[in-house]
């Protein structure tokens, strides 16, 4: 959407009109409308609403958190904190994104992996511009930091990453995927075709070139973050290809199911269709 050099198929096969919500809640109201065609969604906001009979079929993966690849949403605490290590979290105050999140997963499966539980702290959500200001003033011992969150913190003030996501869930996960109506899908196949053709070899560039890639995205206004955070961080993993990785879900939608925060499992399968990806 910021550049079309890549894109040898834009304007013959499909074409693009983007919209931007300022919440996932917001989105994900548009896409069940019908208001929009595809969206970018949460994999974990994806499984939770397949549960609860609201289906959507992924095409494609943006990003994930990864093990051993790429950044992993972090949770920081002060440089000055005497918090060194998830046991020293009992009585602490947490900040998620909010409650029933893949942060707060991430949280309870950390604690739990250290001999504590939920319980054992107090869990506030925050959102994730107020983050940094929260943990500065003192309002909270440790806050949830994806990027570009994460690398702004580290640019305004001393802190320490006291665990991260794969702290709890040690394996893949998918983090940002793309998801269609299956009926608008299989009607508009050659124009999806050609759509991630170019999401493919945008994509490419993008790991290949990533400061050219994200001068662009700041030039262009898609990212407001100052360029000498935002060149240079630690990204998430992106798979090259856009597959979707079926066992990351099967494994996260585990994990829901065993902390609560999802009643029933899906069939995972269902909800993916790669035969739009180019061979």
């Amino acid at each position: 959407m910021a550049d079309h050099a890549l894109d040898k198929n834009y304007g013959k096969l499909y074409t693009l009109d983007g919209t931007r919500f300022t919440g996932s809640s917001q989105r994900a109201q548009a896409f069940a409308a019908g208001a929009i065609d595809l969206a970018s969604s949460g994999a974990e906001g994806v499984l939770f609403a397949a549960a609860e009979g609201i289906q959507s079929t992924i095409i494609a993966s943006l990003s994930k958190e990864a093990l051993h690849r790429g950044f992993n949403t972090a949770f920081l605490a002060l440089a000055s904190s005497p918090i060194n290590k998830v046991e020293d979290l009992k009585g602490k105050t947490i900040a998620v994104n909010g409650f029933s999140t893949t942060g707060e997963l991430w949280l309870r499966t950390a604690l739990e992996r250290h001999g504590l539980k939920e319980g054992d702290v107090t869990v506030v959500p925050v959102s994730f511009p107020a983050m940094a200001e929260s943990l500065r003033s003192g309002r909270i011992d440790v806050g949830e930091f994806p990027q570009p969150f994460d690398a702004m913190a580290g640019k305004e003030m001393k802190v320490k990453t006291i665990f991260t996501s794969k702290d709890g869930m040690p394996f893949d996960e998918e983090l940002i995927v793309i998801v269609g109506h299956n009926a608008y899908l299989k009607a508009h196949a050659q124009a999806i075709r050609g759509f991630l053709a170019d999401l493919q070899a945008t994509t490419r560039y993008y790991i290949a070139q990533p400061v050219k890639a994200r001068q662009i995205l700041i030039d262009k206004k898609f990212v407001r973050v100052p360029a000498d955070v935002y060149l240079h961080m630690k990204d998430y993993y992106r798979d090259p290809t856009l597959r979707v990785d079926l066992d990351a879900l099967r494994k996260m939608q585990d994990a829901q199911v065993a902390a609560g925060f999802q009643k029933k499992k899906v069939d995972v399968a269902s909800l993916v269709d790669m035969s739009y990806l180019p061979k």
